[in-house]
């Protein structure tokens, strides 16, 4: 009969495995840093700069295009170093085909780099613009209506149980008329 060996265990790895360790990590720091020094960091390592510039583009897209191409191209996004223009019937978008070139340079000029690569038209068929400025909601809803005074307020005032819960309720319910003056 063979001597038979005990199958050798493969190495199990833990997660503080360097070879298990993700390829694309941040670089720790030796010091402490200020917080807002760090978001900053950390915003412009996920491309917070060309986020502000794309924003800056889309607010500026009649300036950026000039008025010739920015009557028939209007913004819808990117993806993948791609301009999303629409155009509202295929008028404009041959047009805007034919002049594709011309709004890939003005889009990468505004961009101070060659942040696209193609440029891509589709029908609106009513999809919402970049272009148009949206209005700002307020952060805080308005604070609720009080109902208005009740006549016979404070009428029951020597009847409840100041220690009961209903007593202290109707207390509470008094100090808010009276608070509003």
């Amino acid at each position: 009969m063979k001597d038979t060996k005990p199958a050798s265990r493969s190495r199990i790895s833990s997660p503080e495995d360097p070879e298990r360790r993700p390829k694309k990590f941040v670089k720790r720091l030796k010091r402490l840093a200020p917080a807002g020094e760090a978001a900053r960091d950390l915003l412009l390592g996920l491309g917070g700069k060309e986020r502000l510039h794309l924003a800056a583009l889309w607010e500026n897209w009649d300036m950026a295009m000039g008025p010739d191409i920015a009557a028939l191209a209007l913004p819808l996004g990117h993806k993948e170093g791609t301009l999303n223009i629409g155009a509202e019937d295929t008028m404009a978008m041959q047009e805007l085909s034919l002049q594709s070139d011309d709004i890939l340079e003005r889009a990468n000029a505004f961009m101070d780099s060659p942040f696209f690569n193609r440029v891509r038209v589709i029908l609106l068929h009513g999809q919402r613009t970049l272009d148009v400025i949206r209005p700002q909601r307020p952060l805080l809803p308005p604070p609720p209506k009080l109902p208005p005074r009740p006549p016979r307020l404070g009428s029951l005032l020597g009847k409840l149980d100041p220690a009961s819960p209903v007593g202290r309720c109707y207390e509470a319910y008094l100090a808010m008329f009276r608070d509003r003056g």
